[in-house]
């Protein structure tokens, strides 16, 4: 069973200009992070790159009053993935990031990591096409324990890539270590992450 899904076109082409115009206009407000990946202090390194978010829903909690226009795409996603094996009933966090091209860097990705330190699944929604792979590793964290030591020695074998294509979302189990990387000739890569639980595992 492939336990990674990618789905084009989750909503409508129309629903995904929407998702992009917004997020690109003046008045959508950014906010910069010097440390993308980590706030965790041993960790700030060059992989632990700097970039824009902007957080519509943490910790079971709307936190951004633009939630309300992205939610569709979240009950989008709910449907497409219907009869698959990956199985959740909880929304945990939704948060747009961006990060700018940078076409002299030699890093072959960011910093891997997972996002959560419990049972969860990856959700990345594309808003526009880049060339800024989502790098998948073969390496799991699968009692989700924390995992500083295992970051920063950086030894990780690819699993998948996954190109950004604008309206595309490609979830994961949350266990896998993963990382975005550099957009090279794009002028920037914005993805939606979303972290979807389970009330209780089985």
């Amino acid at each position: 069973m492939d336990d990674i899904i990618e789905i084009r076109n989750v909503v409508s082409p129309g629903y995904q200009d929407f998702i992009h115009e917004k997020v690109t206009s003046l008045q959508f407000p950014w906010y910069f992070n010097t440390n993308l990946v980590t706030p965790e202090a041993t960790l700030k390194d060059e992989a632990n790159i700097q970039g824009f978010n902007h957080f519509l829903f943490e910790e079971q909690k709307q936190v951004s009053p633009t939630f309300d226009s992205i939610y569709p795409l979240y009950l989008s996603i709910v449907d497409q993935l219907k009869g698959t094996d990956i199985k959740f009933n909880l929304l945990e966090r939704m948060r747009f990031n961006l990060t700018y091209a940078n076409p002299l860097s030699t890093l072959p990705w960011h910093m891997p990591h997972i996002d959560s330190m419990y049972p969860h699944y990856n959700a990345i929604y594309y808003v526009n096409d880049s060339d800024g792979d989502t790098v998948i590793f073969n390496e799991t964290n699968e009692d989700y324990s924390e995992d500083f030591d295992v970051m920063k020695e950086n030894k990780f074998t690819v699993k998948q890539r996954i190109t950004p294509e604008k309206g595309k979302v490609v979830v994961f189990p949350g266990h896998y270590y993963h990382a975005s990387s550099f957009a090279k000739k794009s002028n920037y890569r914005c993805v939606l992450n979303i972290n979807l639980g389970k009330v209780f595992w089985f």
